[in-house]
């Protein structure tokens, strides 16, 4: 990595940590994801293992200048085009398998275009990334609530058609423990929210925050069941999940495809706006 970069990429270590979290705190809203991680690990340094996370990280005069979390997924931090270029150069050189490369829209196509990978199962070139500060003006869903430790086989009942609808496959086929331990990991940190139908008793609505900081809740795993759809729940839904995770930061955030024009109307409407682009590669 370090001469397919000429030296212009380096592994950080623990003594970066006040460097990294320093570049994670310029933008909170797209960097909530590895401030979360970097704030549960404290520590910028590698991962244990062969396999373990590492964060990558370039220098200019005055320090580190960028970053990129190096995983299971690749999400670059601070990083211009042509330093997501260098990152690009260096993770394809560490020949890794990963899920998916995402983040700062500019950023992640040309780390994309420069690992020279071949084969990626989707390419969503502009996510537009919002956010909202304040409680919405649309009412919350009555009986949203955060969901409990009865609630795990139909949370994962639902979290499991929506992962499925939304990527194409089936979450069980990366590990069916790994999948269930994460929706229940979400239940018991309080981060997962359901409405139920009370005559059926399925979930309608459901939704997690799938990253938290002091600063920013980014919420992920929005759906509405399908049998439910068409009948206004996605906005109130989307109220009570911002009522909730204005309880826990500042910020709720989100990121959406480009092309699913009904949610982004929904989520206006509730009060969130853009200020950002991501973009997602997954393989």
């Amino acid at each position: 990595m370090h001469r397919a970069t000429r030296g212009g990429v380096r592994v950080l270590g623990h003594g970066d940590t006040p460097a990294l979290e320093r570049l994670l705190a310029t933008d909170p809203v797209a960097n909530v994801s590895v401030s979360a991680t970097i704030r549960a690990r404290r520590s910028a340094g590698p991962g244990k293992g062969r396999n373990g996370a590492v964060v990558l990280g370039i220098d200019g005069e005055n320090g580190l200048l960028a970053a990129c979390w190096t995983g299971s997924n690749i999400i670059p931090v601070g990083a211009t085009p042509a330093q997501g270029e260098l990152f690009g150069v260096a993770v394809g050189a560490m020949r890794r398998r990963v899920a998916s490369i995402y983040g700062d829209a500019e950023a992640v196509l040309e780390i994309f275009d420069a690992t020279g990978w071949t084969g990626a199962r989707d390419v969503r070139a502009e996510q537009p990334l919002m956010a909202i500060t304040q409680a919405s003006g649309v009412q919350p869903l009555a009986g949203a609530r955060l969901s409990r430790s009865g609630d795990f086989p139909r949370v994962e009942q639902a979290s499991a058609a929506m992962f499925t609808e939304e990527l194409g496959f089936s979450p069980y086929a990366q590990g069916a423990g790994q999948y269930r331990e994460r929706v229940r990991g979400l239940i018991n940190a309080g981060h997962s929210i359901i409405a139920v139908d009370p005559e059926s008793s399925e979930i309608m609505f459901k939704a997690e925050f799938g990253a938290v900081s002091p600063e920013v809740v980014q919420v992920q795993g929005v759906w509405v069941r399908p049998s439910h759809r068409g009948r206004g729940l996605a906005g109130p839904g989307m109220a009570a999940v911002v009522e909730r995770g204005l309880q826990l930061a500042p910020t709720v955030s989100l990121y959406v495809n480009s092309y699913n024009t009904a949610a982004i109307r929904t989520y206006e409407r509730v009060g969130f706006t853009q200020v950002g682009t991501f973009a997602t590669i997954l393989f």
